[in-house]
Parts: C-alpha cells; structure tokens; sequence
C-alpha cells in the first residue's frame, strides 16, 4: 500500500520564554525580510515555530541521529540527583 499509516497528531504545547533583546531585534527584521518576499505582513510570534521547525528539519546530523533513536529501545527519565536535580543521560 503506498499510503502510510495514518497517526495521531501530537498534542501541541504553549512554550512561555523570554528572547534577548539582540535576539527579538534579529526576528523583528526577519519578519520585514518575511513581507519583503512574500508580500504581506507576519506576526514574529507565528515565525518561531516555523524557524525552530525549519532548523529541526535541515540539521541532518539530528534527522540522522533521530532515526537510529527510533529504532533503539527507550529509556525512562532520568532520575534525579541527591540535590533534586534531573541528570541528563548521554
């Protein structure tokens, strides 16, 4: 069959975080070059998802890494540290 199968969607999250000034500055011109090209105006709060999804999907050393992940089994979180703190696993 040449149709996939077809899955659920993830469920989307609401990412709260504070961006630098330099940083706000850069995607506020980003959003002017986004109207230069195309036309018509965007909001820079609808430009960072489709940047963070561009990025994810050109980084082929990620893309790479992610398929071999998905065939390995899955860990659980990490436990914490005697401090309280989470580990991270490498």
């Amino acid at each position: 069959m040449k149709l996939a199968r077809i899955t659920k969607p993830l469920r989307s999250v609401q990412v709260h975080f504070m961006l630098p000034g330099d940083l706000n500055g850069t995607l506020e011109r980003y959003a002017q070059y986004y109207e230069h090209i195309h036309g018509e105006p965007v909001d820079t709060r609808a430009l960072i998802p489709q940047i963070l999804r561009a990025f994810l999907e050109a980084d082929r050393e990620f893309q790479s890494w992610s398929r071999s992940a998905d065939n390995q089994p899955r860990r659980g979180p990490a436990p914490p540290s005697s401090n309280g703190t989470a580990k991270t696993r490498q």
